[in-house]
């Protein structure tokens, strides 16, 4: 069945560097399953970027945090922008992904996919940037996701752990919540010979990608890599993302300040990195799902990783790698790398295993295919209960039902 669908989101969806590039890729992804997509975004509000302004100097003077990108008075004005928008053109359904402050005011009788990783409840002094937030911050943070959700038809999370908090933090129906992977951001997926061909050498090859130093682990990366080199292991740790402290680097560490996958010459660097490591490490404190996850599993790259937030959504222990228990240091990381290592064995099935399951699950393919299945139950699922939309001024027949999609997709594609 085809679609016209309009994706609703304030930043601009076809910049890579936005959500590491998840909305550019989700379009793609529409495309290739043959919807028509229109682009509500980008939108720039100056009273919204003024706002935001205050907030940062309040932080400064204060220490306590204003989210104001995610506030009731952004959440009014996103709601009467996009609003608007969507009554100039006729649409079967509105997707917004991370656009909980973006719908949370919408009036529409339009469907609303709400795309997320995680809800308010779940960051919420979980991730650096929604922490010591302001009390009233706290409770309008909350107001928004609750409205977002209410507001919606559907519900994809990207995880289970997300979904959970959906149904139970949130009430919403459990029948309209689906939980899809995200997909590799990578324009080019590597031919699946050159990866089944790849050799383990001599030298251990550490891979650490992370803009946020401290809640993506670097520190216990980078003390992972000295305890392998203690071990008698010769080993190397290329770390791209971050500027890190002389205490953190030495002859063995590469650091890599920032890829700009948008260019040719960015991705043709991430590409040789991904080939020439042998893990990928992200000893993460605090992680929604984790796009890198997928990439390296498309390069047939191990991950070793923490078991926290939706991590294990992506990364199953023994398939495309393991995430460790939360409170593991960096011996504990240190023996599982060593122990893998060891054995070419079982490093040459991790590397197997780990494609394939790319290939199974993590990927925007699959991801397009799950979503346009959800799309086609939910409107034979209209149509067979005999509603549609009410007249105009009155509640839209998605408030008042509530659609019950009657075969929902199995909650994860069983594990090779």
């Amino acid at each position: 069945m085809h679609y016209k669908i309009a994706y609703l989101t304030s930043k601009n969806p076809l910049d890579k560097r936005e959500s590491s590039g998840v909305y550019y890729y989700q379009t793609m992804a529409f495309k290739d399953q043959d919807i028509e997509i229109h682009l509500l975004g980008p939108v720039n509000n100056i009273f919204i970027y003024l706002l935001k302004k205050a907030s940062i100097l309040l932080h400064k003077l204060i220490k306590k945090r204003y989210n104001a990108g995610h506030s009731i008075i952004a959440a009014r004005i996103y709601g009467k922008i996009f609003s608007r928008k969507l009554k100039k053109g006729n649409y079967d359904f509105v997707f917004a992904d991370k656009a909980s402050c973006e719908i949370a005011h919408l009036k529409t009788d339009i469907p609303v996919i709400y795309s997320t990783d995680a809800t308010f409840r779940l960051i919420h002094n979980y991730y650096p940037h929604m922490s010591n937030l302001l009390r009233i911050s706290e409770k309008e943070g909350d107001i928004i996701e609750q409205k977002a959700i209410d507001n919606a038809s559907i519900v994809i999370c990207a995880s289970q752990w997300a979904a959970n908090s959906v149904i139970e933090d949130y009430g919403f129906p459990r029948a309209n919540v689906h939980v899809i992977p995200r997909g590799a951001n990578i324009d080019r997926v590597p031919e699946k010979n050159l990866i089944s061909e790849k050799k383990i050498t001599d030298v251990c090859r550490l891979l650490y990608m992370g803009k946020e130093y401290y809640r993506k682990g670097y520190d216990i990366a980078y003390k992972t890599m000295v305890y392998i080199r203690e071990k008698g292991i010769p080993v190397k740790l290329v770390a791209v993302g971050c500027s890190t402290t002389q205490e953190f680097v030495d002859e063995d560490v590469e650091v890599i300040n920032y890829i700009n996958k948008n260019t040719a010459e960015g991705m043709e660097q991430f590409d040789r990195l991904m080939v020439n490591s042998d893990f990928f490490l992200l000893p993460t404190r605090a992680e929604c799902m984790g796009i890198a996850f997928c990439e390296s599993s498309a390069y047939g790259l191990p991950v070793i990783t923490r078991d926290t937030g939706g991590v294990t959504e992506v990364v199953k222990d023994s398939v495309n790698g393991y995430a460790l228990p939360f409170e593991s240091d960096h011996k504990v990381f240190g023996e599982k790398i060593i122990s893998i290592f060891n054995s070419r064995n079982e490093y040459t099935r991790l590397i197997k295993t780990s494609r394939e399951y790319f290939e199974k699950r993590l990927n925007w393919q699959v991801w397009g295919e799950q979503l346009k299945t959800i799309l086609d139950k939910y409107i034979a699922s209209a149509r067979s209960e005999k509603i549609t939309a009410t007249e105009p001024g009155e509640k839209s027949f998605k408030r008042k039902h509530k659609l019950t999609i009657k075969e929902t997709l199995p909650d994860e594609t069983p594990l090779i």
